[in-house]
């Protein structure tokens, strides 16, 4: 660029040296004709000769990458992000972009559903128009829209044909659906099962719960037509578009509204504020927290299962962006729990109870036939059976969050190994009921499952070895390391 940008000076120094006068005016046209074109900014594309450069370039190494066998340390993750619309879900989609930024390949997928017949040339143009949005607000990620009779069948596609050769994604997250109680069961089945597929096609999941809430799209009807400034936040961006989702859950709904793609921006003006919810603007400020940089505190890694490593290589990608940077990492890892039972707390027992009460299938008060009948009919259904045989691994969940509650209470972030079921044995109600008790009531929180395929080359570091040698020596709960890096 050094030698082109030579060349150019000289040529102009060359111009006046033949013709000053006959230079100056042509510098002056060129120049009028710039400032008008910037002025209108015709919405025509010029072409360009350094795009079909980077095409050819981009297309020639994908093509290279596909002979080249893949190793542990070029491993990382490439994110399939059920988001809906991107500027749906800020606080998701600001998370995994922190640890996927210049490392990893982010795709944010959206399954659109309805009961009429689809409008490709809509979806395309909205397809087009996030994609600006995204490179608009410096998120360096891909917006991937399908259409689908479900959540599930859309996520398969998306997991079946997201990518090009070895830029494809292999790890599926989510966000936690916070209402899956106040939904038909259905639903929650259809969540269920869509985890149950990614672990089928090899991929980790990855699952964001926050207490406040994810989704931001039902707010939308409220401030469309109104700039509003929430108490206690600052001028604050927040792009608002179509109610795709239902509240924080990843189906989508079959209603929509217009397709206004402006964002809104929150300022101080003369005009009186609109009235939110206190809820809501709860919501409006988690949905933010991951935009800025967070302050000095931990994020805390309760690695429960050698999953691959993706439990601890997550939190130590975090920590080398600067927004994470004076977070440190504290690695909590299991000891022996034979006496589990007995450390729990009848309150926090009777409220797990409550929860799955609606949900049982109580087949002993019912003759066996109607029993499998009904079981046939709802299978989110929780037999006597299955509750007695995992009544373990329910009180598991239980001590884990009292646990959580007591070392975690204060952390910027959790880190924790996903619980898994066992498909067609563990009913999709039992399994969402681990997930909601283990999670409850704290901090933003990762559930995190990787493939059983390792990723890190740590079984060799000082920091795996006194991990592994206190997990076999630990007598108690937990044990806690404190390291500034895992690996």
């Amino acid at each position: 660029m050094w030698v082109s940008l030579a060349g150019a000076v000289l040529c102009c120094v060359v111009m006046f040296v033949i013709n000053w006068w006959a230079a100056l005016l042509t510098n002056v046209i060129v120049l009028a004709l710039y400032i008008y074109v910037s002025y209108k900014k015709p919405d025509v594309n010029w072409g360009s000769s350094t795009q079909a450069l980077m095409y050819n370039k981009a297309l020639t190494h994908s093509l290279h990458l596909t002979g080249v066998e893949d190793h542990i340390k070029n491993f990382r993750p490439q994110c399939l992000v059920m988001s809906g619309y991107p500027n749906s879900r800020p606080a998701l989609l600001y998370l995994v972009h922190a640890f996927t930024k210049n490392v990893g390949l982010m795709v944010c997928g959206h399954v659109r559903t309805g009961f009429r017949r689809p409008n490709y040339k809509d979806m395309m143009n909205e397809q087009v128009r996030y994609q600006r949005w995204l490179l608009k607000t410096q998120i360096k990620a891909f917006y991937t829209p399908v259409f689908a009779d479900d959540l599930r069948q859309g996520a398969q596609y998306l997991l079946q044909t997201t990518g090009l050769g070895r830029l494809k994604p292999n790890t599926l997250v989510f966000g936690f659906k916070n209402n899956w109680r106040d939904g038909e069961m259905k639903d929650v089945e259809t969540y269920i099962n869509t985890i149950h597929d990614a672990f089928d096609l090899q991929f980790g999941v990855v699952l964001l719960r926050l207490k406040e809430g994810l989704d931001i799209s039902h707010i939308q009807d409220e401030i469309l037509t109104s700039q509003v400034k929430a108490p206690g936040m600052k001028d604050l961006l927040v792009s608002i578009n179509i109610k795709d989702f239902d509240s924080d859950s990843s189906k989508p709904s079959s209603k929509s509204t217009s397709c206004q793609s402006s964002p809104l921006i929150f300022r101080d003006t003369k005009k009186p504020p609109m009235q939110l919810s206190p809820a809501d603007e709860k919501l409006l400020t988690a949905s933010q927290q991951f935009q800025k940089k967070q302050s000095k505190g931990t994020i805390d890694v309760w690695w429960l299962f050698d999953d691959g490593g993706l439990t601890l290589l997550i939190p130590y990608l975090l920590t080398n962006k600067n927004k994470w940077r004076d977070c440190k990492i504290r690695v909590f890892i299991g000891g022996k729990i034979n006496r589990i039972d007995h450390d729990l707390s009848i309150h926090c027992k009777k409220m797990f109870e409550e929860m799955i009460e609606p949900y049982r299938l109580k087949e002993d008060d019912m003759e066996q036939e109607a029993a499998e009948k009904l079981k046939a009919e709802e299978p989110w259904r929780i037999t006597d059976n299955e509750l007695e045989l995992y009544r373990a691994k329910s009180n598991r969940q239980i001590r884990l969050n009292e646990l959580l509650k007591e070392h975690s209470s204060t952390a910027n972030l959790i880190v924790i190994t996903m619980p898994l079921a066992r498909k067609g044995t563990v009913s999709s109600t039992l399994y969402m009921t681990w997930l909601d008790t283990l999670t409850k009531d704290l901090p933003p929180i990762l559930l995190v499952r990787g493939n059983h395929q390792s990723v890190l080359t740590f079984y060799s570091s000082p920091l795996f070895i006194k991990c592994f040698i206190q997990y076999r020596l630990c007598q108690s709960s937990f044990t806690v390391l404190n390291r500034k890096n895992v690996c």
